[in-house]
């Protein structure tokens, strides 16, 4: 499984989390882990600590271990998840970084992480810069952080992306979780409920605030 997106949308926290679960649940010695981010200083040290604590190997793809040679060593293991480097399509090694993708066996599943604190054009650009790597889902974090579902549900939606998983806090290896449709509807419109009330609690004050004050007639 490899998980792609742009920085700080929560990649390597929900590859955490989704292996410790597994490794607890079927032993460690069924897991690996590998990183495409070979491109910032330290981009993969909490990789490397998550190898360690678990007791799972940690591989880094680079020019002289390309992404088959380190798939192939591991493929006696029955979760293999791929982490990779979160830029922007600005940036200068985002195409280098895009090429590796594009390399991935087709039967490694794809999945685009997306915060689901971002503005609504923010994630269709994340949607629209990762397409072309034939997607195969979406993992909607940061739920526990949002103050409105509606524009995540939407883009994933329009982009027909099935979520495949949810995550509402830091905690390793809870705070991910399948997603039900009835949940994130409730959750989408209670929190549109609570934006409504907020809205007109501020209207109001404004309204107070900007009402014509009686004019000061000298009185002591």
């Amino acid at each position: 499984v490899a998980l792609l997106g742009p920085a700080g949308v929560g990649k390597t926290t929900s590859i955490s989390k989704i292996a410790a679960a597994y490794a607890m649940r079927h032993g460690v010695d069924e897991v690996a882990l590998v990183t495409t981010d070979s491109y910032r200083i330290a981009g993969h040290e909490q990789l490397k600590t998550l190898g360690k604590i678990l007791r799972v190997p940690m591989r880094v793809v680079t020019d002289q271990h390309p992404l088959e040679q380190v798939l192939e060593q591991l493929k006696n293991k029955k979760l293999v998840l791929i982490d990779t480097a979160g830029l922007s399509n600005r940036d200068q090694d985002f195409d280098e970084q895009m090429k590796i993708l594009e390399k991935l066996p087709r039967k490694i599943t794809r999945l685009l992480v997306l915060a689901s604190t971002s503005q609504k054009r923010i994630l269709e650009k994340a949607v629209e810069d990762y397409q072309t790597l034939r997607l195969d889902g979406c993992i909607l974090t940061k739920l526990d952080e949002c103050a409105s579902l509606g524009e995540a549900l939407s883009v994933v939606i329009e982009a027909k992306l099935p979520v495949a998983y949810t995550t509402d806090g830091q905690n390793i290896p809870d705070d991910i979780e399948r997603p039900r449709v009835a949940d994130l509807l409730g959750q989408a419109l209670d929190l549109a409920s609570r934006s409504e009330l907020q809205d007109e609690d501020t209207a109001e004050w404004f309204s107070d605030e900007m009402a014509p004050q009686p004019a000061f007639d000298g009185a002591a």
